[in-house]
This record gives C-alpha cells, sequence and structure tokens, in this order.
C-alpha cells in the first residue's frame, strides 16, 4: 500500500500532485525578484523586503506552500536578475515578457506549437505611452506612429524597448524600472513606455496615458534553463501554482481562469 499512494495522490489532484513534489523540493531554491519597486505588485526598493511586500511576493510565497516547498527569495538589479537566470545561480525570476534573447536564454512555459503558453501565464499588463501631467496627446497618435521629434524613455533590455526599437522610435535608456517617472519629469525624454499595472496611483496622477495604448503582454515567472532540465515536473507544477495564486489574488492581472487565455488578443 505505500508504494501506491504517491501514484494515487497524482490521480487524485489532477496531474499537479503537490504532496508527492513536495517530497522532492529541489533545494536549494532561488526566485529572484527586481530590487526597484513596481507598485502594487512588489513594494519597497533594494535587497530586501518590506511587509506587506506586494502580491508578487506574496502569490510565490502562497504556491510555495501549497507545494510543501521553501525557498531563498532574492532581490536584485534587473541586470543582474536577467544574467543570474540565464547563468542558474536563480532559479526563478518574475516577472519577464518576453523577448527574442529571453527565449534563447530563459526556459518559458510553452505551447503545443513551442511558443509562449498564455494560458498559463500568471500576469497581463497593458503597454502605453505616458506623458506629463497638462501635456495633452497627440491627437495624430494612431498607437502605431509617433510625431517627429519624440524621444521614448524605455527600460533597457526590455519587452519595451524590443518594441519600441522594432518600430523605429528615438528612445533614451532608463537603467531601473522606478527611474522612469522621474527621468519624465526631469525632461530626459518626451515620453515614457511603460505597463499601466506597474504604476502607483500617485505615480499615474502625475502622468497622461495615451490612447490607443501601444500592446498587451503577457509577462511570465520564467526559470534557467538549466533548472528545467534538472526539475522539468516540478517547474511545471510551480507555474501552475503561482498562476492559480495570482488569480486569486490579482484577478485585474489574471482577466481569466488559469489554463485558458483572455479573450482579447494579446501579443
Amino acid at each position: 500500500m505505500p508504494r501506491r499512494l504517491p501514484v494515487l495522490c497524482a490521480v487524485v489532484l489532477g496531474g499537479l500532485a503537490w504532496q508527492a513534489v513536495a517530497a522532492t523540493c529541489p533545494q536549494p531554491l532561488r526566485i529572484g525578484f527586481s530590487d526597484a519597486a513596481s507598485p502594487p505588485g512588489l513594494l519597497g526598493s533594494g535587497p530586501t523586503f518590506p511587509e506587506p511586500p506586494g502580491w508578487e511576493v506574496v502569490a510565490v510565497r502562497e504556491a510555495l506552500k501549497r507545494l510543501g516547498c521553501q525557498a531563498e527569495l532574492l532581490r536584485l538589479p534587473n541586470r543582474r536578475l536577467s544574467a543570474s537566470l540565464a547563468q542558474g545561480s536563480v532559479d526563478i525570476g518574475l516577472l519577464f515578457g518576453t523577448t527574442p534573447e529571453r527565449l534563447r536564454n530563459f526556459s518559458f512555459p510553452l505551447d503545443a506549437q513551442g511558443k509562449p503558453d498564455l494560458t498559463w501565464a500568471p500576469v497581463f499588463g497593458h503597454l502605453a505611452l505616458f506623458g506629463r501631467a497638462g501635456e495633452a496627446a497627440d491627437p495624430a497618435w494612431d498607437g502605431q506612429r509617433l510625431p517627429a521629434g519624440l524621444r521614448v524613455g524605455v527600460l533597457t533590455g526590455s519587452v519595451q524597448e524590443t518594441i519600441a526599437r522594432g518600430r523605429g522610435w528615438a528612445i533614451e535608456s532608463i537603467g531601473a524600472l522606478d527611474g522612469g517617472p522621474t527621468m519624465l519629469q526631469a525632461r530626459r525624454f518626451d515620453l515614457l513606455l511603460t505597463t499601466r499595472e506597474v504604476l502607483s496611483p500617485e505615480q499615474r496622477a502625475e502622468l497622461v496615458e495615451w490612447t490607443p495604448g501601444v500592446a498587451k503582454l503577457p509577462y511570465f515567472a520564467p526559470a534557467s534553463p538549466a533548472f528545467v532540465q534538472r526539475h522539468p515536473d516540478w517547474t511545471r507544477a510551480f507555474w501552475r501554482q503561482f498562476c492559480q495564486a495570482v488569480r486569486r489574488q490579482e484577478p485585474e492581472v489574471r482577466p481569466a481562469d488559469c489554463g485558458s487565455a483572455p479573450a482579447s488578443a494579446w501579443r
């Protein structure tokens, strides 16, 4: 009878088998976050987590609890987090949109066509251009073409940068996620390209969002390729549990049940 127990658990739990996975939790297990604030998902700045830490951290903790696992949670500068994830010194990183470079260097949940699987993306964000409050959006803006001479601030190495370069926009680099609004107000550039959901209410009050938006983007918690090779089943179980935890806590950023994609088109 004891030998049959793990099999019975797997059947009852519909293939996730979190109780069985718990016995083989990867150790050490390192999950990385940006050291820049992106409220309300990630609060505070620097190497430590405040309390409350933001719903991203809460959802990761919930997923780990359901899997019966413990992990070291780290906060790192964005470039170091990306490098650490690619090199394997961080096992899972939050939160990343997909770019050609990231698809080469990180492991994402993939669908049957080998593309990032939107049905298990934990977060969906609205990418838009933002100007300074009191400065009206250009009436000619159509979601694609910018008036000549405008410079756009984008986070270095981000999906935003990839999209802006692909459209031929003049860009200015932003080194840290939380530095964009301040640089915009200091007139380092004319417009900020960022995801609406990472802006705090205070920041939004000082900005004007240009409509239509630029794109709708899925965000993932990709894993180090070496980690996935060692722990493929556990990684998939974590992705499922994390997606479901986000859906329970923040249905606005996960606007459909995990296992299905939102009804509207996403990039």
